[in-house]
């Protein structure tokens, strides 16, 4: 498993690096997303979304547990942001968040997701941790 550390020392940075792995995307991938409370996690999704052709506001599924926006990248027409922090994750599964992580034009970004019991072998895992500096965040991605 190969993987890639990045430092943002900001926001905007970090919501670039979202747009970024947003063009290595290919149809159908699921990103679990991992890390304590404001780590950057949304944030993150938001640069994503950009990267996708997503035109809405993205905001934390945390009440609603999961939001699907249109997206308009290539054969990418959805993704799904979604959040397990409040929910235990077989009973996640019941919500109907697996007919989308198996639909073939969708993206699942899933915050919390190390909560849900099985996961595709594919799936990427991207932990967020808080650097030395007050916006600093060590982003890791594993493929």
């Amino acid at each position: 498993m190969s993987a890639d550390r990045i430092i943002t020392n900001s926001t905007t940075q970090t919501k670039k690096m979202g747009k970024k792995l947003a063009q290595t995307l290919k149809d159908n991938e699921i990103l679990i997303l991992v890390g304590e409370l404001g780590s950057g996690k949304t944030t993150f999704v938001k640069g994503l979304a950009k990267g996708l052709g997503v035109d809405a506001n993205i905001t934390s599924p945390t009440f609603v547990l999961f939001k699907v926006y249109k997206a308009h990248k290539g054969k990418i027409k959805q993704l799904v942001h979604a959040d397990c922090y409040r929910v235990p994750g077989k009973e996640f599964s019941k919500i109907g968040l697996a007919e989308y992580m198996a639909d073939p034009h969708t993206i699942t970004a899933i915050e919390w997701g190390e909560k849900l019991p099985k996961l595709p072998r594919s799936t990427k895992k991207i932990f967020f941790t808080y650097g030395k500096k007050r916006n600093e965040r060590s982003i890791n991605i594993t493929r």
